[in-house]
């Protein structure tokens, strides 16, 4: 028998789980490192509360959906474990998880039923592979999220895919700026090994992100400690890579970004724009990185959400994300028809 249970004292970084999160086709955002530290440090802070739901055939795994529970407005909300820091939302399905909920409608309801009272379930923001899984999951229509994704694919040589992919003149300044910076300081960059170095560079990179993005969550002391901690823990087993460019022993810029079966997931970057502005810092992160990215074997760089237009100049590839607005009850049904904009809105 296939049921659907609530777990909440789950162990992500149990083998069972590392077995079914590696053949699932989830995101770097569902990795055990990732969630562990999303629930130990950063949902407490916001009154959330560890919603966990597996799918398991007697004792088998075979699926896993991290949620969290919290209370806003007087509602009850289900929610995917986003907090405004996780760029993709899915569930961690098995092929015969997949297979069961196609076969058979009425688990989902099961599904929904092991969630326990709430007046709405929001899941936000899902890639279109993605969107199917919840889909089957709860029985409801994906709607537009207002924003895409954005990822470029990667082949060597270098030199041939950046003629390929990069806008012309883009491609010329930064190869221009950069040659000519090289050619006058001594210019570094560098990926963290050092377990005390993560901290540090996280804290220069939110100095120099300060005052720069409205909202920037990272501002805060919670979201900051969770980078903090996601980037050395990750920094130690291949999850998360933090990259520091230096001009004469200046810090000139830092990257912070998650890697998963081939795709880099660009999260973070903060650069020094008062004292290395004319170099364009941020360009020759990105373009750098790639370029060692492509070298270790990596298929994909994702710029992940957000329309940012120097996006599409690297050669790019839009996803439109989806989200899903279930209510549970009247409260639910209500607050959907009453604030149904500010609820598609708010994902902090």
């Amino acid at each position: 028998m296939i049921e659907f249970r609530q777990e909440n004292h789950f162990d992500f970084s149990s083998g069972e789980y590392a077995d079914i999160f590696a053949a699932s086709g989830a995101t770097a955002f569902q990795s055990p490192t990732w969630l562990e530290n999303f629930y130990e440090i950063l949902a407490p802070h916001r009154g959330a509360e560890k919603l966990v739901i597996t799918l398991r055939k007697k004792e088998e795994l075979l699926g896993v959906v991290p949620l969290i529970r919290r209370t806003k407005s007087g509602l009850t909300l289900i929610e995917s474990t986003d907090l405004g820091v996780s760029d993709y939302a899915s569930p961690v399905l098995t092929q015969t998880a997949r297979a069961a909920l196609q076969k058979d409608p009425t688990l989902a309801v099961t599904f929904i039923n092991s969630i326990g009272p709430h007046d709405m379930l929001r899941i936000q923001p899902a890639l279109p592979d993605h969107a199917s899984d919840w889909q089957s999951l709860i029985l409801s229509e994906p709607e537009d999220a207002g924003f895409g994704a954005h990822a470029v694919d990667l082949s060597p040589p270098f030199e041939q895919w950046r003629k390929d992919n990069l806008d012309r003149k883009l491609s010329s300044m930064v190869a221009r700026k950069g040659k000519r910076w090289k050619k006058q300081h001594q210019v570094v960059l560098q990926k963290l090994e050092i377990a005390e170095d993560f901290a540090k560079a996280i804290k220069c990179l939110v100095h120099f992100r300060k005052g720069r993005f409205d909202g920037d969550p990272i501002q805060t002391s919670e979201v900051e400690k969770f980078y903090a901690a996601v980037a050395r823990e990750g920094g130690g087993n291949g999850l998360a890579e933090t990259w520091v460019l230096s001009s004469d022993n200046s810090i000139a810029g830092i990257l912070f970004g998650l890697t998963h079966q081939g795709r880099f997931y660009y999260l973070l970057i903060g650069a020094d724009y008062d004292n290395h502005g004319r170099h364009s810092p941020g360009l020759q992160m990105y373009d750098w990185i790639i370029e060692d990215w492509m070298a270790r074997g990596g298929t994909s760089f994702d710029f992940t959400i957000g329309d940012e237009p120097f996006k599409m100049q690297f050669g790019t590839h839009a996803s439109q994300m989806s989200r899903f607005l279930r209510p549970n009850s009247l409260k639910g049904r209500l607050a959907l028809t009453l604030f149904g904009g500010k609820l598609r809105r708010t994902h902090g």
